[in-house]
């Protein structure tokens, strides 16, 4: 299996595992990810790791539109587990390791798809359109030209004047 794959099976497979694991606790008592809205973590990690598994031929890189698919469930799972860290929660409650590897996996499922070039190491983006591109984010459309400005109107041309020593003759 390519080498990016093996890390993106992983790290999906971390992230499932951070879904049973407890997401709260208070008072002795331990609510895992299972009692809510961890079902939902679960399929966005099982996206990506399926597809890592089952697309196309496991030595070959994964092509760059699929990858948009492993990236985007995990960058959700993260905002799940990240909004449930950061809410406002009652005293007494503490939050449990299994939104913080929820969290984690995310942020390094999105990382590893969008950087990491498998055998070719890490490709660090240097600037926000190097981000837009390994993320496939097409750029914005260029700004229409100013229409150029009218032409000025030609001035009517003064009327020539007799060569000198000649005179007009008038009639």
């Amino acid at each position: 299996m390519e080498k990016k794959r093996k890390f993106i099976l992983i790290v999906a497979v971390v992230g499932m595992i951070g879904t049973f694991l407890p997401w709260a606790s208070a008072f002795g008592f331990t609510v895992s990810g299972t009692q809510g809205d961890g079902w939902i973590t679960l399929a966005l990690f099982a996206i990506g790791g399926a597809i890592a598994f089952f697309s196309g031929d496991k030595a070959e890189a994964l092509k760059k539109k699929i990858m948009t698919a492993v990236w985007v469930p995990a960058a959700l799972a993260a905002v799940i587990a990240l909004l449930k860290i950061f809410k406002s929660r009652p005293a007494g409650l503490s939050i449990g390791i299994g939104l913080y590897l929820i969290a984690i996996a995310g942020i390094a499922q999105v990382f590893l798809t969008l950087f990491f070039k498998g055998e070719g190491g890490w490709d660090i983006p240097k600037s926000v359109a190097d981000v837009k591109a390994a993320a496939s984010i097409p750029a914005a459309p260029a700004e229409p030209a100013a229409p150029a400005a009218p032409a000025e109107p030609a001035t009517p041309a003064a009327p020539e004047a007799p060569p000198a020593g000649e005179e007009e003759v008038k009639e």
